[in-house]
Order: structure tokens, then sequence, then C-alpha cells
């Protein structure tokens, strides 16, 4: 029997404005593509999830529970749930199909917004749990009242819904990222500041001073996701962030944008970069304790991981690895493993292969992964007046001596790779 579409929402709904602003249900056909389920197949399971028509609305409420104290919703569990009762601060996220009395067909491409609540709806979905299937018979009282909405919605008629919860997502009541940044729900939050700069980007802006509001939003967002990145130690998105904010002129203006610059770049062992800016962030904050804390913690993180006896060994043109090399490499592993304020450390360059074998056997020693990067992602477009401030670092290799890795940099990390780009691609565009 051909059960005709499913109705499932596009977006899940906040419980909160059921009860109190309202909320607008964004109702969608689910095509027969769904996942796992080739074109022009049938998926059983899900039809016999979703219900089938009832003939006797009168035998089936003898089957069922009333859930409220008017007997206007009565509930009949078909599948069991699992997990805690959902809460009024919950997004929760339903399939659901819909049917009128002795009827094949559900009624759908119902448009929720000209209905607006529906009361009965609300007190279905909150006595359910993830994972239940149930079906309710709902009085028009507590749906779509006396008159419905001709010729689709029947005046003053019963309905059953056949409820599918999928999900339930536990969201704050106010606040949203903030809240979840203060509560150190760390990873959410920055979901959710990336979420709402993407919102922006989408926007249509109708002038000027719409632009305006877009641009002040974006700020407070990027600077929001590079403390979020910085504490959740992945240095290269608070980099890209920051790269934002100075797109739009609020990086070599804005000591807080710039303090957490220099905290990334420490973080990727880019210290000349990151004692510039935190040189300017006291200019403008000569009155912050932690921009001079930071400053302090920058110095001695550098004179730990000082790579200039290095350097002068690679460029004393040796053409074997030597001693002095391995044990210069071994005592800078060292210093970069135990170092707790350092992730990434980008070697000098004129690395030949006999030397990268043994940086790579030594790192896989301490556990540490060995990156190499083309450097051809940091270049990219930029032009070299774009990448002035890129320069600066002596941990960065923007050449090399040997013709089989010119166009590579080499970096020591202690987490797998996060980001296809080379550190110095991250300072592009940061030019005071």
């Amino acid at each position: 029997m051909d059960m005709g579409p499913k109705i499932v929402l596009d977006e899940g709904f906040d419980l909160s404005q059921v009860q109190t602003t309202g909320s607008v249900l964004h109702i969608n056909e689910i095509c027969e593509e769904i996942e796992g389920t080739e074109p022009g197949e049938t998926d059983n399971n899900f039809v016999d999830l979703i219900g089938e028509s009832v003939r006797d609305f009168n035998k089936l409420a003898k089957k069922t529970t009333t859930i409220d104290s008017n007997g206007f919703v009565k509930k009949l569990i078909l599948e069991e749930g699992g997990g805690m009762p959902i809460d009024e601060d919950c997004t929760i996220y339903v399939a659901f199909s819909a049917y009128w009395e002795n009827e094949n067909e559900p009624f759908d491409e119902v448009d929720l917004k000209d209905v607006g609540i529906l009361p009965g709806l609300a007190m279905a979905l909150k006595t359910m749990l993830v994972g239940e299937l149930s079906l309710f018979l709902f009085s028009h009282e507590v749906m779509y009242g006396e008159m419905g909405i001709p010729p689709r919605i029947r005046a003053a008629a019963q309905c059953v819904f056949y409820i599918k919860l999928l999900k339930s997502i536990l969201t704050p009541k106010q606040g949203s990222g903030a809240v979840l940044y203060k509560s150190m729900n760390l990873p959410l939050a920055a979901n959710l500041f990336n979420k709402a700069v993407t919102m922006l980007h989408k926007c249509r802006l109708a002038d000027e001073a719409e632009e305006k509001i877009q641009e002040k939003l974006l700020k407070k967002l990027y600077l929001n996701l590079a403390v979020c990145y910085n504490k959740l130690r992945v240095p290269l998105k608070a980099c890209i962030a920051c790269n934002e904010l100075n797109r739009l002129n609020n990086l070599w203006n804005n000591s807080k944008a710039l303090f957490q610059n220099a905290k990334a770049l420490r973080m990727i062992g880019q210290y000349g970069s990151a004692e510039k800016r935190l040189r300017r962030a006291i200019k403008l904050s000569p009155q912050s304790k932690d921009i001079k804390a930071e400053l302090i913690v920058l110095i001695s993180t550098r004179d730990a991981c000082n790579q200039t006896k290095l350097t002068e060994i690679l460029g004393s043109g040796r053409e074997t690895i030597n001693e002095k090399f391995k044990e210069e490499i071994d005592n800078l592993i060292e210093n970069f493993k135990t170092n707790v304020n350092l992730c990434k450390l980008t070697l000098p360059p004129g690395l030949n292969s006999d030397e990268m074998n043994y940086v790579r056997e030594a790192c896989f020693r301490a556990n540490l992964f060995f990156n190499k990067i083309p450097r051809s992602l940091a270049l990219g477009n930029n032009d070299e007046s774009t990448t002035k401030s890129s320069t600066e670092s002596t941990t960065s290799a923007s050449r090399t001596n040997s013709e089989e890795n010119l166009d590579y940099s080499f970096v020591m990390d202690k987490e797998e790779q996060q980001s296809s780009c080379d550190p110095e691609s991250l300072l592009f565009g940061q030019t005071e």
C-alpha cells in the first residue's frame, strides 16, 4: 500500500519557544533517496516507522493513554525510546506523518506558519524519549481549532500523528556561545560561533548601515573564536580567525586581538611575529598584566627552544650527518616535548635527506609527528609585499639548500597536522 510522502521537520525547534514566543516548524518532504537506499528502492522499515491510516478513531482511543487533564491528547507507544526526558531548553528533531480518520493518504504540505503554535504537538513531544515512536490522537481543541484551514485542514476534526523523536540537543536558555564558553564547553561554543559567522556571511544586506552592523558582529565572533581555539590548543585555527579580524581592519588597533594572535603564533613557534604583536598590544594597553605575562612566556619559550646552534650547523657546508647535529636535534626535541607553551616547531632551512630521516626517526621515538608541508600552500598567489611579516621568524623555512626540499617546510608537531596550510600562510596580509 502506498503510504504517500512522509513529513519531517527541516530544522529542529526549541521547546521553550513553543511555550513562550512560539515556534515555526519548517516542513520538508522526504524523497525516496534516503541515506542507505538506492534510487527506486523502497525502505520498508521507514514506511513502517511512519505509520498507517486508522479506520476508526473510537476503537483506537480505547488502546491509548490520556496525557493531559482535559483528555485532548491520547498516546500509544509503538517503540520505546531511552535516555532522559526532554527539557524545555532542548532543540529536538522529529519525523512524523499525520492522518485524518479513515483516510489512506496522510495530509501533507501543511504550512504551520498559517496555524502558528500547535499546543497538542508541544504536549505530545514533552512525553517522548529519544528513539521513541508513538501514535498520538489529537482533539481539534489543541490542534487546528474549530475552523481548520479548508480545504486541506478539516474543521473541528480529530487527527492522528505518528511521531519519531530522532534527536534531542540541550541548548542554553540565553547567551548561546557565551554561556557555553563560561561553562567551559569550548568545542560546542566554537561550533556555535562558527555557525553565527556563516549565517552573517549569507545575509543579504540592504544598505551601508546593515553592513556596519554585520561587520561589528563579525569582529566580536572572530575574536571569540580566537579565544576558544587558543584554549583548545588549536593555534592554526586561532590564526585564521585573527586573519579575518585583520581583513576587517580590527587586528593592529585591537589589543585583545593582538594578544590572542600572539598566543597562537607563539604556540606554532612564530616567535618574531608573536613578539611584534605583543609589543604593539602593550602600546595600546600599557596596563594589561595578561599581555606582559604573555611576553614573558614568549621569551622563555623562545629561549628554551633556541635553534641558533642548529642553524649554524646547517650553514656549515657539511655533506653528511654529524654527531653535533644529532645532539642538537635530540636536545631540541626534548625541550619541545616538555614545553607546554608550544604545539608546533618549524625547523630552519637546509636539511639534507639523511638529516631529515634522523629527525623523523627521533620524532617517532619521542611520540611526536614530523610533517613535510608544501610551501606552495603558504605562498599561493600572495605577492612579495604581502609576506613581509611572515619572513620575520627565524624558525620558518623560506628556502632550502637541498633542491629536493626547496618547496617544503618541516614541522615537529605534538598532534596530527591540524591544517593543510603552512604556519607562515597564517601571517599573510597581517601588516601593520
